[in-house]
């Protein structure tokens, strides 16, 4: 049966503001729980309407019956353009992929010996850690540091992780959950210190077009990518919203180039013509609707940001410079403790900090602030409400 759907909104917001039209999604974001009266902000989904390039798009697509295999030169050359335009990324090589953890685990699988230790910096996407195991790898993690002003690389674990013997790491520009944005210096130092250690860098940029006051710089931004064996992984998945369509692209450094360009396509698996289509729509039409959105999410976060302050708990949540996504951690454990209580009672549905690394996030939680500012407001009054 098909969805309830809503008419553009009156006020200009690109979100839907009717939770029961949301409710009605055929999407994993809001089918999270089984409450009537749920507020869904756990899943990186945005509650955004579908954009006029991309229903055009996809819609065209329909009537011409463009339902078979996807053109992968035509998303390849796309994505090659937006890197270089949007973030100053100079790639060597582009392939199609399905989507970017297929891609990591097919380069992993091909490039490291069984049983190599892979760098991952936590909190991190959990799946990371999957991902990593599934391809006969060994997960090594080393927390980011954190102080007054936020999150950043521990250089010096991540050094001795290097002389110790760890064959790669993936570098994830913007960090999921933690909103750090790598600087052109922090990004120029993790790839010299690739370099230094000969390790395998697998730079991870699914996020890289939401920055929320500037825009990432790709590691293919720094030239000296190209003295180091690496691969860059990203989709429209994120930015765009259209992670269902399957689709993402990796690109290869100099020293990587001919590695990627003679995997088989079958290895990478070939995504379906409606995430080609569609991914080539967001690349070369997609811009000024992304640009306008990011205003709109630096709204959104900010939204949350200031509903969490006005809790009757201690949370500490530093503003992200990218993602729609905020990491909060409530110091003190009967915090946390109420502060998941009140989720259940309140019907609300957030991503547990465990799920990014273990036990040692338990106090920790992310927030989802992708959602029209109406969902967010009656979120924390229903938190407010039951603490």
């Amino acid at each position: 049966m098909p969805a309830p759907t809503e008419a553009g909104a009156a006020d200009g917001s690109p979100f839907i503001s009717d939770p029961a039209v949301l409710r009605g999604r055929r999407t994993l974001k809001w089918r999270t729980g089984d409450e009537p009266d749920r507020l869904c902000l756990g899943v990186a989904e945005m509650d955004v309407r579908t954009p006029p390039f991309l229903r055009d798009a996809l819609v065209g697509a329909v009537e011409h019956g463009e339902t078979g295999y996807g053109l992968c030169a035509e998303q390849e050359a796309a994505c090659a353009a937006y890197l270089r335009d949007q973030h100053g990324a100079t790639v060597a090589a582009v392939r199609c992929t399905t989507d970017v953890l297929a891609g990591l685990r097919t380069v992993m699988g091909l490039e490291l010996a069984p049983g190599c230790p892979v760098i991952v910096e936590t909190p991190v996407y959990g799946d990371l850690f999957t991902v990593v195991r599934e391809a006969g790898l060994q997960p090594l993690a080393v927390p980011l540091l954190r102080d007054a002003h936020g999150y950043r690389h521990d250089w010096a674990a991540l050094d001795a992780a290097g002389a110790a013997g760890a064959r790669a790491w993936i570098l994830c520009q913007p960090h999921n959950p933690v909103g750090r944005a790598w600087t052109e210096e922090e990004q120029a130092a993790a790839v010299a210190l690739a370099d230094r250690h000969e390790l395998l860098l697998l730079a991870n940029e699914v996020h890289l077009p939401l920055g929320l006051h500037r825009q990432p710089p790709s590691a293919y931004a720094d030239p000296g990518i190209h003295r180091v064996r690496s691969f860059g992984f990203t989709s429209a998945s994120k930015a765009f919203n259209v992670a269902g369509l399957k689709s993402a692209t990796l690109y290869a450094s100099e020293r990587a180039a001919e590695t990627l360009t003679g995997i088989p396509q079958g290895m990478l698996g070939r995504p379906g013509s409606f995430g080609t289509i569609a991914t080539v729509a967001c690349y070369e039409h997609g811009v000024p609707w992304l640009t306008e959105l990011r205003d709109d999410l630096a709204g959104r976060v900010a939204q949350v940001l200031d509903g969490l302050r006005k809790l009757p708990l201690v949370a500490e949540a530093p503003e992200p410079e990218a993602t729609y996504l905020v990491w909060a951690e409530f110091p003190r454990d009967d915090h946390a403790a109420r502060f998941a209580a009140a989720l259940r009672s309140a019907a609300v549905h957030v991503l547990p900090g465990e799920v990014f690394g273990g036990d040692r996030f338990a106090r920790c939680f992310r927030i989802n602030a992708a959602a029209h500012p109406a969902v967010l407001e009656e979120t924390f009054a229903r938190l407010r409400a039951v603490l």
